[in-house]
């Protein structure tokens, strides 16, 4: 066995046979191709990925971070929705198309996930946070669920916010309802209007429902011109 070419063969290939006490310089011009890829492959490409990573994860950050966020132009709470998640996404879609929505500056929030039952106090609380925050411009729920939340005071007064026009309009739809106090106790003439009947428009039309369907304006609305849209939208038959 010749062991002396078998270390020159080596010695030829290999970069483990380059001295220890060259410096780096000097050892890269010793390489030839395929040395200087397995030294590049060996102790700079990992770390160069590992940085690029890293680079890439923090401006990604740095830019949802810095990035304006589009304004919330119309808020719609639908409590223990008959929908289907397809009609919702539709009727998102029609309404933002009415109201001329720019996409890169506004958006719409339209969120059927409020699925309140007898004792749900959790989704109740935030349902009344979010309203009171003026997160929520419009609220669409069964009558007894109205019947539950109407007399806390967490809806506006129809005669307040709607143009007369439209009030008179909507009239038929209206659905009065008595405040109470915080101990609990109706308020003698606090009947107000504060919910529309909205089960008789086009769109539930065809559903079959336990009850009539109320739509009711949030008392913190900051988005009223459109409140006004949505109910065009919705009685667009009148």
């Amino acid at each position: 066995m010749n062991i002396e070419n078998k270390k020159t063969v080596l010695g030829d290939e290999a970069s483990i046979y380059i001295h220890d006490d060259l410096s780096e310089k000097e050892k890269w011009k010793t390489m030839n191709g395929r040395q200087k890829w397995e030294y590049i492959k060996n102790y700079y490409l990992m770390k160069a990925i590992v940085v690029l990573f890293i680079v890439a994860f923090v401006g990604s950050i740095l830019y949802t971070m810095l990035s304006p966020k589009p304004d919330l132009v119309f808020s719609l709470a639908v409590i223990n929705s008959a929908m289907t998640p397809e009609q919702m996404h539709q009727c998102q879609t029609e309404f933002e198309e009415r109201i001329a929505l720019d996409e890169k500056t506004q958006e719409t929030c339209f969120d059927s996930g409020y699925y309140i039952r007898e004792g749900d106090y959790e989704t109740m609380q935030r349902f009344a946070t979010y309203n009171a925050v003026g997160q929520l411009d419009v609220t669409v729920m069964p009558e007894s669920v109205f019947e539950q939340f109407a007399p806390a005071g967490h809806f506006a007064s129809l005669a307040e916010k709607l143009p007369t026009d439209m009030y008179l309009e909507l009239s038929p739809y209206l659905v009065e309802c008595r405040l109470f106090d915080k101990d609990g106790t109706f308020i003698d003439g606090s009947e107000t209007m504060l919910g529309i009947r909205i089960d008789e428009t086009w769109l539930y039309k065809g559903m079959e429902l336990r009850e009539p369907v109320i739509l009711s304006i949030n008392l913190s609305t900051p988005n009223m011109e459109n409140v006004m849209q949505f109910l065009r939208y919705l009685f667009r038959d009148l």
